[in-house]
């Protein structure tokens, strides 16, 4: 009797185990997440506050504490180091905000201290109104390689981040509070602030880090693609020093919008001012190419666009507020104020047959780190206006003089024989023709036609040489 009653409950154990397994199953719902994978070493990017939060700026004296919901898909660099992550102020500085991972390959929650530093950098931490002052949006290093949160010098290591390697993100929020943080499962009351991970799925390969939708589950989302809105293309990648815009004249970036696509913004990606300026300004102009450089910056305005108190290292976006149709464009930048300017972009790795210059004169050596907001089809283009005439000759002169010359300034007083031969060749007409024809038919050939023959020959020479000299000069 005891035995068959220990087989009924363990019986019952076994359903009430699987019933139980099945329950939380059934409460792991489906969801959606962003995919990071790498393209190459130090993938990062800077994220906005979402819409969904209850703030979209924070304040570092009171929100302390972030939560970040994910599954490790990459365990280990090129070193063999387990990767780690990073959160850094904007404008971006050291000390960095270790994470550690949990690599369970499951869903996990780290729980940051948003104030906490490495203490082997021996500095304070940055987390505070005084020097995180563009609070709207914060930069996350998802894959850093080689770097053990607890133990960060912040100088230079020898781990790689491998191409691929990637890590899922279902959501970042921030909390006012350790606890709050904690009892975070993404469904209970809004967070102080959401990263926007949705908006990065327009990253295209910006700062080596690709996003990607995905399902919790690991198969690919189906994204709904709003092609009313635009979409972020590299111009070139960051690789040289920066330079500054005040100590020129002018800067001007010249760049071709495809066919099928339209312009809405170019970015000059974290644009540095050296340090906090007070006036770190920047004035820019949109012209339609026309012919020539000069051409252009003399032409009409399609927009203007002004950039004021620019905080250090942030992507500076250029909007004109016009969409633009597919064309070559010129923006003409000054700033006459505080230092401002770009870093150098890979002068190997220029899209969008871009170029760049200084003082009006084409620089060859070096292009701004940057990228272009672009928008799918032309409906919301607007109509350019027809560029006016240009002070180039409209037709390239040939090397034989033309049967109209163009009157050139004389090197001698003309000849008394030679003056009807230079009026007809300014005013050909019938009557002149006719004129010319009796006058032969009396002279034939004396030695005066002979001399007006030369000296007429001898103007057309000094028009063409004219020509051939402005041309130079042009060029």
């Amino acid at each position: 009797m005891f035995k068959k009653f220990s087989i009924f409950v363990a019986i019952v154990m076994v359903i009430t185990m699987i019933g139980a397994s099945f329950t939380a199953f059934a409460d792991e719902e489906e969801f959606n997440c962003v995919r990071f994978t790498a393209l190459g070493n130090d993938p990062y990017s800077t994220f906005t506050f979402s819409n969904e939060g209850n703030n979209k700026r924070i304040d570092p004296d009171t929100v302390t504490w972030a939560a970040i919901r994910y599954k490790t898909g990459s365990q280990y660099d090129s070193t063999g180091v387990e990767y780690t992550a990073q959160f850094y102020i904007c404008p971006a500085a050291e000390p960095c905000i270790p994470v550690r991972y949990n690599f369970s390959g499951n869903w996990e929650t780290a729980i940051v201290d948003m104030t906490s530093v490495s203490s082997v950098t021996e500095l304070d931490s940055k987390w505070n109104s005084d020097t995180y002052t563009a609070t709207g949006t914060i930069r996350f290093d998802p894959l850093e390689p080689d770097r053990d949160p607890e133990n960060t010098a912040g100088d230079a290591s020898s781990g790689q981040v491998n191409a691929d390697d990637y890590i899922d993100i279902a959501w970042i929020a921030f909390f006012t509070s350790e606890a709050d943080a904690k009892a975070y499962t993404g469904k209970e009351d809004t967070p102080y602030c959401l990263l926007d991970t949705d908006s990065l799925l327009t990253l295209n390969g910006q700062n080596n880090l690709k996003a990607d939708l995905y399902k919790s589950n690991g198969e690919p989302a189906e994204v709904e693609v709003d092609s009313s809105k635009p979409v972020k293309y590299q111009v070139s990648p960051r690789q040289l020093d920066p330079q500054t815009f005040n100590t020129h004249v002018s800067s001007a970036i010249e760049f071709t919008v495809p066919e099928g696509k339209s312009f809405k913004s170019f970015i000059l990606c974290a644009a540095p001012t050296w340090g906090g300026q007070a006036n770190a300004n920047l004035d820019a102009v949109i012209y339609a190419w026309n012919h020539d450089f000069d051409t252009t910056i003399a032409g009409t305005e399609l927009g203007s666009f002004r950039e004021e108190q620019h905080v250090d290292n942030m992507d500076l976006t250029m909007d004109f507020g016009v969409i633009l149709p597919p064309g070559k464009y010129v923006i003409y930048m000054t700033a006459e104020d505080d230092s401002i300017g770009a870093w150098g972009g890979n002068m190997d790795e220029i899209d969008f047959d871009a170029v760049f210059y200084f003082d009006d004169e084409e620089n060859e050596s070096w292009f701004p780190y940057s990228a272009i907001m672009l928008i799918d089809g032309t409906d919301q283009a607007i109509e350019l206006p027809t560029p006016g005439p240009t002070a180039e000759p409209t037709e390239k002169p040939t090397a034989a003089p033309t049967a109209e010359p163009t009157e050139a300034p004389a090197t001698e007083q003309p000849t008394k024989e030679a003056a009807p031969a230079t009026e007809e060749a300014a005013k050909p007409t019938d009557n002149g023709n006719k004129d010319n024809e009796k006058s032969d038919e009396k002279k034939g050939l004396p030695t005066g036609a002979i001399i007006g023959i030369v000296a007429g020959a001898v103007v057309v020479a000094a028009a063409v040489v004219a020509l051939v000299i402005a041309k130079s000069k042009k060029k």
